[in-house]
């Protein structure tokens, strides 16, 4: 190839990657849960000190997850190992920066950044259209296996999917503008449960337990859900956000929903999701999808709640000594891996707490960032009962133009 047609080809690319940034809007956004949640089960699994995605125009890179209050997230190109990733479709793999004639002369290797091991994932819109990458930095050089690679190409393929649904969320939203001129109301499609007094005999000793969410979808196919049921001794509950939109990933929320609601063997809540996934995943692979959930199981004696969170995150107990627990997510989302791996965690829900799970539209009715967390913890507080708490989002989203689908469950303990 002539060094025209290279030229011209090369150029062809950056206007395709440009017409894709611009697409997706997020360009000198803040910080958001659904990209931080990524990076944050990145740098734990990967034990690395720093697990970024960034994305690149034609004048500088912009960190979109992690943001630093005391940075900028941006960053010039000229310094980048992420412009190098994005030219291919593969992993790049830099065991040692300093041993690396493409990087060893760079600042971000001879300055403060002191970069040593780097690992980028280009992530693509599609049509093999690079925007940016999902990447591990390391400040000493170190080596990855094939299976840690192929682990990050998985988590690439989350970062793409977010991606994705950042476009078909934007086209909804512009096609609802142009439509009707006024919020939707969606208290027709409100669907709720509620345990009542889900309660033990002894009713002088034992908590009681009210269970009341609901599901709001953005448009007819609604893809995230709720399910809860009650056995003797506890009650089982699941909060998932499956990705995707339409009929398709409605079908997909539907059989993953029915695969939680079907017996399972007595183990424990990890081992659920295991047999889950398992039978979830081949499907879910063939489908380019996978979902982001909570699976718990509240002891109805005590108040223990054992759960295991796959790539979820949005999950806070609400204490009413005005503390806050958000319970951690450390796990993969369903479907991302044939043999995911999930640890099982608990806390406890006390007398006077409510706990509240949510999928990210809850956040999009507030800004859309980690700040909008604080607004969930307001409404909470705000509310006595957990049909008081949907009652609000209800309202909330009512009241506002609605951005993604929305599920939330609310459980309070009473003495």
């Amino acid at each position: 190839m002539s060094f025209a047609a290279a030229e011209s080809k090369k150029n062809a690319i950056q206007r395709m990657r440009l017409a894709a940034l611009d697409r997706l809007s997020l360009i000198d956004t803040p910080a958001e849960e659904r990209f931080d949640r990524i990076t944050r089960i990145a740098r734990e699994v990967f034990n690395v000190p720093v697990a970024e995605i960034n994305l690149i125009d034609d004048m500088r890179q912009f960190t979109k997850s992690p943001q630093s209050v005391d940075a900028s997230p941006n960053s010039d190109l000229d310094n980048s190992f992420c412009i190098v990733t994005i030219e291919t479709p593969n992993l790049l793999v830099v065991p040692d920066a300093t041993m690396d004639e493409r990087f060893a002369t760079r600042t971000t290797v001879t300055g403060e950044r002191h970069i040593r091991f780097y690992a980028g994932r280009p992530l693509s819109m599609g049509d093999d259209v690079r925007v940016g990458t999902l990447c591990l930095v390391d400040t000493v050089p170190r080596e990855m296996n094939e299976v840690e690679q192929q682990l990050l190409d998985e988590m690439g393929l989350w970062v793409e999917r977010e991606l994705r649904d950042t476009v078909s969320a934007a086209e909804a939203r512009a096609a609802q503008g142009s439509a009707d001129s006024v919020p939707i109301d969606h208290g027709d499609a409100v669907f709720s449960n509620s345990a009542g007094a889900a309660r033990t005999a002894d009713l002088d000793t034992q908590p009681v337990f009210e269970v009341v969410g609901a599901s709001l979808p953005l448009r007819k196919f609604g893809t995230d859900f709720f399910t809860w049921h009650r056995t003797d001794n506890f009650i089982e509950l699941t909060v998932a956000d499956v990705m995707g939109k339409g009929a398709a990933a409605a079908e997909v929320a539907a059989n993953i929903r029915a695969a939680f609601d079907a017996p399972h063997e007595d183990g424990d809540v990890a081992s659920t999701l295991r047999e889950v996934n398992a039978e979830m995943s081949h499907g879910l692979r063939l489908t380019s999808t996978f979902a982001t959930l909570l699976h718990a199981r509240i002891d109805l004696d005590s108040g223990v709640v054992d759960y295991v969170d796959a790539g979820h995150g949005l999950t806070l107990i609400v204490r009413s000594d005005q503390g806050v627990e958000r319970l951690d997510s450390t796990g993969f989302p369903l479907g991302l891996m044939p043999r995911g791996t999930w640890e099982e965690r608990s806390t406890i829900l006390q007398p006077g707490d409510i706990l509240v799970s949510f999928t990210d539209g809850l956040l999009n009715l507030f800004d859309g960032t980690i700040d909008s967390f604080d607004r969930v913890v307001e409404l909470v507080r705000a509310s006595s009962t957990p049909q008081e708490v949907i009652d609000r989002v209800v309202g909330l989203n009512r009241r506002g133009r609605a951005r993604d689908d929305l599920t939330i469950v609310a459980i309070s303990c009473t003495a």
